[in-house]
């Protein structure tokens, strides 16, 4: 329990979730919208990191995932029952057995096979959102996703605020306790197989769990959103929206567990900063992201540890 507390990723997960707990008392709606739409990204970032940084797949499919626990969401409350929690439910079942047949189908094959098969099934799944208008919505998407339901009313932005609060604080603390865990060992073996095969394990077994576990976070962090914008398209599924959690891996750092809540913090922010200049805000977030992964290498986590290391090393020297 002492080591628990001391842990300084699970101390600053609380801390933060003190400080957007405390937003929400502000009331203000933009601050509101920013933190939500932070929370969701970090989700999305981490459950896409437990692939890239640790069992070191590279996926340019992993909006499907997103775009399942938004779409399942929706229809479901839309359709179905009406309410939000048992529709974010059922959408992290459902997805279970999808992300276990897309690994079974793209976890036999490594590298830029994996990643351009991902970007295959990604692009499938687009094309059904877009055509299968009679379910789907089309093109136009789904419209009217309802916060108020049977069983919980988050139609308020403060409620909605604190669901989508509740549901970051469980799932980031988990996942670092399942990467923390003897299963999340042997997903971070996955950086040398051969290793892990001359231990007895399975290694197609170890990488569909990764791949199923981070399947079913990406499909919470989508299922969110579709409870949060209350609208959802099929661009969720396009593969340059799969480029997006990579790019706030890359932003922060994948060699660490915050990186990619940090890099959320970075791409949400930069974003919102610069979708003011209208047609040219792409470029400019274009020139920004690169200037900034191509100075981190190791993201902008890792230079912070870096020069902070540096700094406690010179201290000892000049005190010697």
């Amino acid at each position: 329990m002492n080591k628990f507390l001391r842990d300084i990723n699970i101390i600053t997960i609380l801390i933060l979730s003190i400080l957007l707990g405390l937003i929400s008392l502000t009331g203000d709606r933009f601050y509101l919208y920013i933190s939500s739409l932070f929370m969701i990204y970090s989700l999305y970032a981490l459950s896409y990191n437990l692939l890239y940084g640790y069992a070191k797949l590279l996926s340019f499919g992993h909006g499907m995932f997103f775009a399942t626990g938004a779409y399942i969401t929706g229809l479901f409350t839309l359709r179905i029952f009406k309410d939000p929690l048992i529709g974010l439910l059922i959408s992290i079942i459902s997805t279970i057995p999808f992300a276990l047949l897309i690994g079974y189908i793209t976890l036999r094959h490594t590298k830029v096979y994996f990643a351009i098969l991902t970007l295959a099934l990604s692009m499938f799944v687009y094309a059904i959102l877009i055509k299968w208008r009679d379910v789907t919505g089309g093109s136009d998407g789904l419209v009217g996703i309802p916060k108020k339901g049977v069983i919980v009313d988050i139609s308020s932005p403060q409620l909605n605020y604190l669901f989508i609060l509740i549901f970051f604080v469980l799932s980031s603390l988990t996942l670092y306790l399942f990467i923390n865990s003897s299963r999340g060992l042997l997903i971070k073996a996955l950086v040398n197989e051969e290793r892990l095969l001359f231990t007895g394990h399975n290694v197609l077994v170890i990488r569909l769990y990764a791949f199923m576990i981070s399947g079913v976070v990406a499909a919470l962090s989508g299922s969110l959103y579709a409870v949060f914008m209350s609208v959802i398209t099929p661009d969720i599924a396009y593969w340059t929206f799969s480029a997006e959690p990579l790019i706030m891996t890359l932003l922060g750092g994948s060699d660490y567990y915050l990186g990619p809540l940090l890099g959320a913090a970075i791409y949400v922010s930069l974003t919102t900063a610069l979708a003011r200049f209208a047609e040219y805000w792409m470029l400019f977030l274009g020139i920004a992201m690169i200037a900034i992964i191509i100075s981190f290498r190791g993201g902008v986590l890792g230079a912070l540890i870096l020069v902070t290391t540096r700094l406690k090393d010179k201290r000892l020297k000049t005190s010697k």
